[in-house]
């Protein structure tokens, strides 16, 4: 499987993600050109906090979206989204030996700076502006990204408890997007209050989608592997 999309870092994110979630990683010649692309967007003009990942002109011409489909309008949201995502791949793709890489250390550090601002500033601990850039931040977390703050996944899902609509989804964060984190860290006790609240939300949904594109056959996939996890 090719990985890497020479104008997009969306689309490269976006397969790296898709491997991930499909457990069909490609061999190491072609994750190590995926994290050189990764890399080569360090520090670009248009990343978030200027050192992180920066999206390509090509993405920024373009429509952006999370892995699950949702769109990102909001060019600061798409922005951090992106740089969380980023960090999250070049950890999946090489592991620890991602850790020692210069960019994504200091792509790291400016992350959790603007993290403990919000923090000063009133934010609930694990999470961040919105629900879409907070949900990016768990799956950057999930797979072991920020280091000693990751102990505050737990912490942060439990947002959720607070953001409940009653009809098995929640307030400000986008559905899918957020189940995506969640199924990845099911185990933690906030993953698991907040998954089974949305329980019955999913057996309503899953016969009702069609895989008629690659972001519907994901959600519904995902779906699957919620209940079945649950049975």
């Amino acid at each position: 499987m090719e990985l890497v999309s020479a104008r997009s870092l969306s689309e490269t994110l976006d397969r790296i993600n898709q491997a991930y979630f499909y457990d069909a990683l490609p061999a190491k010649a072609e994750r190590a050109r995926a994290i050189e692309m990764i890399l080569s967007r360090a520090a670009t003009p248009n990343s978030y906090t200027g050192k992180t990942f920066g999206l390509t002109a090509t993405d920024e011409r373009g429509r952006t979206h999370t892995f699950t489909g949702e769109a990102l309008p909001s060019p600061a949201s798409r922005n951090h989204i992106h740089a969380e995502e980023a960090c999250r791949c070049l950890i999946i793709l090489s592991g620890g030996a991602a850790r020692r890489a210069p960019a994504l250390s200091a792509a790291t550090e400016s992350l959790l700076t603007a993290i403990r601002r919000g923090e000063t500033m009133g934010a609930h601990p694990g999470t961040f502006c919105c629900g879409p850039c907070t949900v990016a931040l768990w799956r950057h977390m999930a797979v072991g990204g920020l280091g000693e703050y990751a102990k505050t996944l737990n912490t942060g899902l439990s947002k959720l408890d607070a953001m409940r609509d009653g009809k098995g989804t929640w307030r400000r964060f986008p559905f899918f997007y957020t189940l995506s984190a969640l199924a990845e860290v099911r185990a933690l006790p906030s993953a698991k209050r907040a998954l089974k609240y949305a329980l019955p939300e999913c057996e309503k949904r899953v016969n009702q989608l069609k895989p008629t594109s690659e972001f519907s056959r994901r959600k519904r996939d995902l779906l699957q592997r919620i209940l079945e996890a649950n049975d």
